[in-house]
Order: C-alpha cells, then sequence, then structure tokens
C-alpha cells in the first residue's frame, strides 16, 4: 500500500502523480485537519515543471491557491514559505494593498494593513508568508513583530545564531534571530556596514531584564580573544612569520581579513606583544619563535 502524501498549502509537499494531461499534471495529497484526513487534487502545469513526469511518480512541490482558488503546484524553487521570512521586491502598489515578486506567474498580495510602512515600487522589503485558511489565500505580512518573539527563555548570552536583518531604527537594525526571535544590533556596535535583506552570522550579546535580546556581530569575551589570537598566530605562521596588517591598518582591511573590528584586532594583537608572542612595528608585526 502506497504511504500517504501530507498536503501543506504555501510549503513544498511530498505529492503523488496520478494522471498526465497535455498542460500539466494532476497530483494527489492529504492534508490532517481537526475532522480527519481530506484528500486533495492539486494542479501542476508544465509551465512551472522542469521535468518529465509520469503517473505513480512522487514529487515535492510548493503548494499555492489558484485564481479561482482551486490548489496549484509548482516545481521552482521559492524563496518563501508559510513561517518563514524573506526579502521580497514590490512590483506594484494600489490603495488595497502592494504586490510582490516571489517567482510565480501572480505576484504576492501584502495587503496594506499589514504592511508596517508604505510601499514603493521597485524597493525591497522583508516579510513573512501566512495561510489565511478561512479565505483560503496566502498572503504576505510585513509586520513581522506578530510573528516573533520579542522575549527569550531559551538563547544564552555567547551564544551562536543566524540573522535576517528586516528593519532600521534610531538605535541600530532590528533583526529576526533563528526564524523565531527578534534582537537589535546597536549602530555603536558595529564594523561593518550592513543592509535590510543580509542574512548573516552574529551572536547574543545580552538578555535584559525584559527579556529583549542585544545582538553582537563578534564572539565576545575571552573565548572571543582567544580565538582570534589564535587566528592570527596561524595566519602569520602561514606567510613567513610577517604581516603588514598592524595596529594601524585601515579598519576595512582588518574587517575584510579577519571579519572583526578594527578594536578587536587591536586587543589581541596587544594580548599577543604582552605574552612576548609578537613583535609589533608601524609597518609589520613578526612572530617571535
Amino acid at each position: 500500500m502506497r504511504d500517504k502524501q501530507m498536503l501543506n498549502v504555501g510549503k513544498v509537499s511530498k505529492l503523488s502523480v496520478i494522471d498526465v494531461l497535455p498542460f500539466g499534471y494532476t497530483l494527489s495529497g492529504i492534508s490532517q485537519n481537526a475532522y480527519g484526513e481530506q484528500e486533495h487534487r492539486v494542479f501542476l502545469p508544465s509551465s512551472d515543471c522542469d521535468q518529465s513526469l509520469s503517473a505513480g511518480s512522487e514529487i515535492h512541490a510548493f503548494v499555492y491557491y489558484a485564481q479561482d482558488g482551486s490548489l496549484q503546484a509548482s516545481l521552482k524553487k521559492m524563496p518563501i514559505q508559510v513561517g518563514e521570512f524573506a526579502l521580497l521586491t514590490c512590483t506594484g502598489v494600489t490603495d488595497f494593498g502592494a504586490f510582490f515578486d516571489w517567482g510565480l506567474e501572480r505576484d504576492l498580495l501584502v495587503p496594506r494593513a499589514m504592511q508596517h510602512k508604505s510601499m514603493d515600487v521597485g524597493l525591497s522589503y522583508v516579510v513573512t508568508l501566512i495561510h489565511d485558511k478561512d479565505n483560503e489565500k496566502l498572503l504576505g505580512c510585513s509586520k513581522l513583530y506578530r510573528f516573533l518573539e520579542e522575549t527569550n527563555s531559551e538563547l544564552k548570552i555567547g551564544e551562536a545564531v543566524e540573522l535576517l536583518i528586516y528593519d532600521e531604527s534610531s538605535l541600530g537594525f532590528k533583526a529576526v534571530i533563528n526564524n523565531r526571535f527578534q534582537g537589535l544590533l546597536f549602530k555603536s556596535d558595529l564594523y561593518k556596514r550592513i543592509s535590510i535583506g543580509d542574512r548573516l552570522p552574529a551572536f547574543i550579546k545580552h538578555i535584559r531584564e525584559d527579556g529583549k535580546i542585544d545582538l553582537s556581530l563578534q564572539k565576545l569575551g575571552k573565548t572571543a580573544r582567544k580565538d582570534l589570537a589564535e587566528e592570527i598566530l596561524e595566519d602569520l605562521a602561514a606567510h613567513g612569520g610577517i604581516s603588514t596588517l598592524t595596529d594601524k591598518s585601515p579598519p576595512e582591511e582588518i574587517q575584510a581579513h579577519y571579519n572583526v573590528s578594527k578594536a578587536a584586532y587591536k586587543r589581541a594583537l596587544g594580548n599577543l606583544f604582552k605574552q612576548k608572542k609578537i613583535s609589533l612595528s608601524k609597518t609589520h608585526i613578526k612572530l617571535i619563535d
């Protein structure tokens, strides 16, 4: 007996091909609801399929609503699924909302009530994808605070996390943490330029008394200093024991080489100098045997 395939609208689902048509394929999938299981028919247009399929094949396809409300599928790689966050470009604006390119024939609608600020054609915004089951629609929303946890009871100071930068304030940049929490990167802590939509690794810098999360792009504390110092020594050893990257070098060069701020690099050099592992001059640093 063939395994049942679970269908989730707005996500990539495992489906079965049950019929081959001149202009596409009919797929079958089963969803779970409060009343039990329900079988669905899903149409996969040839234009959304880059391979030849046969009846009985099992595929993974993104399931969405066609204009008439029926279920449709696509084998295109989608930039976003329900519950995820992504940077999308606005293609049109009307009185009732803004439209975004997400790779399908019909653009994604972000209703005006779901916009955190006015949107302009040609600009990009971070949105999340939601499934409006009552109205059988997939919609975008840029009011991300509705879907992110502002306080934390799981993350620890110093823990490595993944960020998606989604907004800028007077204090710094707001970020989605691990696709679940929200936190803040203070501008005073930045050592390189970042932009809305950037995905980058970071660390938990501080968790305030109210549970709100502060972030850092660099490791913190003794472990960070030790790791950077070891990296500097390894780099010197690999390049004949000499480097022209000194504490006088431009911040951009230091960031490009070690991905740290100039202040962090200077601290590491100072510690290595005190430990008599390197010598310093205005033009170079040298490894001491």
